[in-house]
């Protein structure tokens, strides 16, 4: 028996399948772009969840579709937009309604950002897919798009605009924070418990001094974005550690999948629990949020405020 389909929002172990799929869907319209550089624009999309989303199609336990969306401004529709990337299903599994249920996902995800509408387009001779969208009431442009390449930016340099600070207002703090640093006794023990811990939600381990860690998105340097230090800077200032009551500190995951592997690779490498993966409505209907104390005691919490994909 066939398993029930499911559409959920990507996390980073989704990277290697969703990449593989989408140099498929854009092979097929001659648009040749290496692994190194899909991967890259994948993961670049996971870590910045205010610049679009990567919704995957699940059955029989494989991936087999992908949409790819980002969020943008447009003044033609008065505001914030969608832009549907990619859509893509495998082969073998079109016709039996994975694309619909996809579409169906985005229009949600484009609703929940406060878009105004949803944009695509569909290359000369698809009529199946046309028609698809045409079901689900979109309507043919009159324009015809054009562009021009420019000069590839140095990765990590690229402009990412937050669209729910600018649409929102909801929980988004203004990005005004650049690197927190917390100390730590054993710095290759929390090594070991951030590196897994915050793996699901984007940051990985960039360099280390004598004495500290540096994480943040893989595509970004310390130098260049927001950084989460562990250790002591001089290590002849280094003391014992004592966690401070009141303190802690929360990071933002992509998804509610990823607060709970934060949840569960924090536990398996050194961690305590101090609250399990779940809604805090006294916070707002959204707040999906879990806690742990790391090695030292440390309050560290990840949290999404996303609802859940359909």
């Amino acid at each position: 028996m066939k398993s029930a389909l499911e559409i959920r929002e990507a996390g980073f172990a989704d990277v290697p399948r969703a990449t593989e799929l989408l140099r498929d869907q854009l092979g097929g319209h001659q648009i040749e772009l290496s692994h190194d550089t899909a991967e890259h624009c994948v993961r670049g999309l996971l870590a910045r969840p205010d610049a679009g989303k990567i919704l995957v199609a699940r059955a029989d336990g494989e991936t087999i579709g992908i949409a790819i969306l980002s969020f943008l401004w447009t003044v033609e529709h008065g505001g914030a937009a969608t832009w549907l990337d990619e859509l893509y299903v495998v082969p073998e599994r079109r016709g039996h309604g994975v694309g619909q249920r996809l579409i169906d996902a985005v229009v949600k995800v484009a609703e929940a950002a406060g878009c105004h509408a949803v944009d695509l387009e569909v290359e000369s001779g698809h009529e199946a897919v046309e028609r698809l969208y045409e079901r689900s009431g979109f309507r043919r442009h009159r324009r015809s798009r054009w562009y021009l390449p420019l000069a590839t930016p140095e990765r990590g340099r690229s402009f990412v605009p937050s669209l729910r600070e600018a649409t929102s207002s909801g929980p988004r703090p203004f990005a005004s924070i650049d690197h927190l640093s917390l100390g730590v006794d054993d710095l290759g023990r929390s090594k070991a418990f951030y590196d897994a811990a915050l793996a699901p939600l984007g940051l990985v381990a960039h360099l280390q001094i004598p004495g500290e860690v540096a994480y943040g998105p893989p595509d970004e340097t310390p130098e260049e974005g927001f950084a989460f230090y562990i250790g002591f800077e001089d290590p002849a200032a280094k003391r014992s550690v004592s966690p401070s009551a009141g303190f802690h500190i929360a990071l933002r995951a992509p998804t509610r999948a990823s607060v709970r592997a934060f949840h569960a690779a924090g536990l398996a490498h050194g961690g305590r629990d101090l609250g399990a993966p779940g809604l805090r409505p006294q916070y707002h209907d959204h707040y999906y949020g879990a806690f742990l104390l790391d090695p030292d005691g440390h309050h560290v919490e990840a949290v999404c405020h996303a609802p859940e994909p359909a």
